[in-house]
């Protein structure tokens, strides 16, 4: 049994308290979080390498073993009937926790984990990097951040509801603490709204989750593994509604079961997602956050929400997926369009990528609502493009304050001349987010819309795919409309001197760009690992 994963959570945790033990020196610390979290994206490296090499297996030939170790192939269930009929995991681990109670601690991966496990390494190192001269308190500030990066890469690899839910739950700790500690002058206020939002939410996921294991958890086990116990354990759920789906005389919840834990579940996601109308936390928590803290955030802790999603409602609950996608539909074109024309009245420049975030996130739940999959795939493809683009967003937001002072888009002018590293970085960074061809975020976009269009679900509806498409627009103008007044004219009175890029921002930049553009020119590596997961573990959906 392997125990990479293990391994892999671990390591931040391990560096959270050696770097709290070793004092209160800066760049002890910081030396420290780097080195384990580098530690960490290097192992999540060797996952996404090995889901790589099986993915481009056929399109490389015989160069494939170049793209790192090859995955084994996932075991079928050799204890439930239709063994043949599972949901592919991979590098599986699997201990008893507290039997007594139904609790394991199962922890895998497969191709909608991997992507988002290696975007939390990536971005934790380079949000350490990008706050390398963070000298109040940088102990407990960067022990956070590995703290937070242990708990986000739990989520993403537990299989056990309630190890699921702890690693969910611990998430709110070192976030709460980053913004009410290293906070804007409203710290207090956007720290604990943010705690009282989440934490509701969680709360009914919670009792999602004892519904499930009081009431359907026994039936299930005995129908997947032959053991006539209540558990905890999701790889139990995943594997019955897939064999239910291919055998629907092998017991499983009713289609009346499904539809209320679908919606408590999906409450429980959007809030964290965040969908309108639930969103309003999101964009105090951004204005008050640290930058790495908003990185962190916008780039990770809101793609829970997303996996959540994919991972419990489309996994889990699939026949109400297909009875409630108009929920889902309804949800994200609201939230495009609405965050498109609020994002037209933003001052603050961190205040305007936080409303973005919620009208990208918009796109998840359009591509979800299709039940194509080709929606499907580009709304997962979107979680991780977002993340790219959105943590050098944020970081842009960081360096215009350090560089001149304020984030007031009105009292920003000139800085093309002035700051002409950050303006570089700006405009790809903007293009990327708007959609352009070339970048990232395009083709995540235009197969969330080619889904939606062409999805069975909305085939009544296709026209209507018009409305969701009013936000591309006004997309690129308040884009276009920021960086006219950011770049262009002289430096105002009010900023006196403006100061380009750091050497240590700058190379939080660097790989940040290069996969922006990657991505944008060569899709395929990352979609083919998404493809596989959609292919073998959704296989309800249509196209």
């Amino acid at each position: 049994m392997s125990t990479i994963l293990t391994l892999l959570v671990a390591l931040p945790f391990v560096g959270f308290l050696v770097t709290w033990a070793a004092g209160r020196d800066l760049r002890q610390a910081r030396a420290l979080a780097f080195v384990f979290s580098l530690a960490q994206t290097f192992l999540a490296s060797f996952l996404l390498l090995a889901f790589l090499g099986v993915a481009v297996e056929g399109l490389m030939g015989p160069l494939g073993f170049l793209f790192g170790p090859h995955i084994p192939e996932a075991p079928p269930n050799p204890q439930g009937p239709n063994p043949d009929i599972y949901a592919p995991l991979y590098y599986v681990e699997r201990h008893d926790w507290v039997p007594q109670l139904g609790m394991s601690y199962i922890l895998g991966v497969d191709g909608l984990s991997v992507p988002l496990l290696w975007l939390t390494s990536l971005l934790t190192t380079l949000a350490i990097l990008f706050s390398w001269e963070e000298g109040h308190r940088p102990r407990e500030f960067f022990g956070l951040l590995l703290l937070l990066e242990f708990s986000l890469s739990g989520v993403f690899v537990a299989l056990d509801f309630f190890l699921f839910f702890v690693f969910w739950e611990l998430v709110l700790i070192p976030m709460f603490f980053l913004i009410g500690i290293w906070g804007g002058p409203n710290r207090k206020y956007a720290s604990l709204k943010f705690l009282v939002y989440t934490h509701v939410a969680s709360v009914i996921m919670l009792l999602s989750i004892f519904a499930l294991f009081w009431s359907f958890s026994e039936q299930v086990n005995l129908a997947v593994y032959g053991i006539p116990e209540r558990t905890f354990d999701m790889t139990a759920f995943l594997h019955g509604a897939l064999k239910h789906l291919n055998d629907p005389a092998v017991e499983y919840l009713k289609l009346g079961t499904q539809i209320p834990i679908f919606a408590a579940f999906l409450f429980g996601f959007i809030v964290k997602l965040p969908s309108f109308p639930f969103h309003t936390w999101l964009p105090d928590a951004h204005v008050e956050a640290p930058t790495a803290g908003s990185v962190l955030l916008a780039g990770v802790l809101l793609k829970m929400g997303g996996y959540g999603i994919f991972r419990v409602n489309f996994g889990m609950l699939p026949e109400a997926t297909r009875d409630l996608w108009w929920v889902l539909a309804i949800l994200g074109t609201v939230s495009m369009v609405y965050a498109a024309f609020v994002c037209l009245a933003q001052t603050d420049l961190k205040r305007l990528i936080a409303y973005s975030s919620v009208g990208h996130m918009g796109f998840v739940l359009l591509g979800a609502s299709s039940l194509h999959v080709i929606g499907v795939e580009g709304a997962i493809f979107q979680l991780f493009n977002h993340g790219l683009i959105t943590a050098v967003l944020f970081m842009l937001a960081g360096s215009v304050k350090h560089g001149t002072g304020t984030r007031n888009i009105p009292e920003l002018q000139g800085l093309g001349k002035a700051m002409p590293q950050f303006s570089f970085v700006l405009i790809i960074a903007f293009f990327a987010s708007l959609g352009l061809p070339g970048l990232n975020s395009f083709w995540s976009e235009f197969m969330v819309f080619l889904g939606a269009y062409s999805g069975p679900t909305l085939e009544p509806w296709r026209r209507l795919v018009i409305i969701p498409l009013i936000s591309i627009v006004v997309t690129a103008a308040y884009y276009v409309y920021t960086m006219q007044r950011i770049l262009f004219g002289n430096l105002p009175e009010t900023i006196p001197e403006a100061h380009d890029l750091p050497a240590h921002e700058r190379a939080s930049y660097v790989p940040l760009l290069a996969l922006i553009i990657a991505v944008g020119v060569f899709p395929v590596w990352l979609l083919s690992m998404i493809d596989a997961y959609v292919q073998q573990s959704l296989p309800f959906l249509g196209g």
